[in-house]
């Protein structure tokens, strides 16, 4: 018999494994794979959440234009209104006394984010931004936050209680000095001069337009397309019926 030598030049040839074993390697394979997949999108997903939770994340972002309440309320909800918008003046006329005593129960806090969609409406051009304008002098004045809280109510709500008609109406800076200042009187606060001044001369009426911008630029990120637009943790509200005594409860 002739043996074949096994010396330590011999070459290593190793054996070829059988196409069941291939098949389960490969079957291994595409596993770790899916699961790595699954476990990145869970992963985003985990990270980026629902998309009500992506809304709400980009609202608390931004910069309103007020805030009004508490911090600690228990119901928060977000407002995007144009000045001149009926709709809006609508909303505030059937719904603003139960939002109000809402705020002041400390039950609700609102962030108001106000756009200027119909300033061309106005006869003036800028009426939306020019009334905005106003309503930001208040918030950005030297009151004391509780007084500046009463004041701005007021004002917000005296604003679309003399609501201009759309198309025709129109307010210059003064008559918004005063409608603004009677507002907040009725709520017991008197505006300082120099606000007053200041809503006179349109001293925030540019400022107003650009943060317009950016509350236009929030709302198409939101997917809202008009105004009132009410939304609750990144949901936007369908506001019909008593779709508000739920929320407060």
């Amino acid at each position: 018999m002739v043996r074949v030598s096994k010396g330590k030049n011999a070459k290593y040839v190793p054996a070829k494994q059988s196409n069941t074993m291939t098949y389960v390697l490969g079957g291994i394979a595409v596993l770790v794979v899916i699961v790595v997949v699954i476990g990145g999108v869970l992963l985003i997903s985990k990270k980026e959440g629902t998309p009500a939770d992506q809304a709400q994340a980009s609202i608390d972002k931004a910069t309103p234009a007020f805030v009004l309440g508490k911090a600690d309320a228990p119901t928060k909800l977000t407002f995007f209104e144009d000045p001149y918008c009926p709709a809006c003046g609508n909303l505030e006329r059937q719904y603003g006394e139960q939002l109000t005593k809402a705020v002041e129960d400390g039950k609700l806090q609102i962030k108001f984010f106000l756009v200027s969609f119909l300033n061309r409406q106005s006869p003036s051009g800028d009426y939306s931004d020019r009334a905005a304008g106003g309503l930001l002098a208040i918030a950005k004045s030297s009151l004391p936050e509780e007084q500046k809280q009463k004041a701005w109510m007021g004002a917000h709500t005296a604003m679309y209680a003399n609501q201009p008609a759309e198309g025709q109406g129109d307010k210059t800076n003064a008559e918004i000095a005063t409608t603004l200042g009677d507002g907040a009187k009725a709520k017991g606060v008197e505006l300082p001069a120099d606000v007053t001044a200041a809503i006179s001369e349109g001293k925030y009426t540019v400022e107003s337009a650009q943060n317009a911008g950016a509350a236009s630029q929030l709302m198409q990120d939101l997917n809202a397309t008009g105004t009132p637009t009410v939304v609750n943790n990144g949901e936007k509200l369908t506001l019909s019926g008593d779709w508000l005594t739920p929320l407060l409860q």
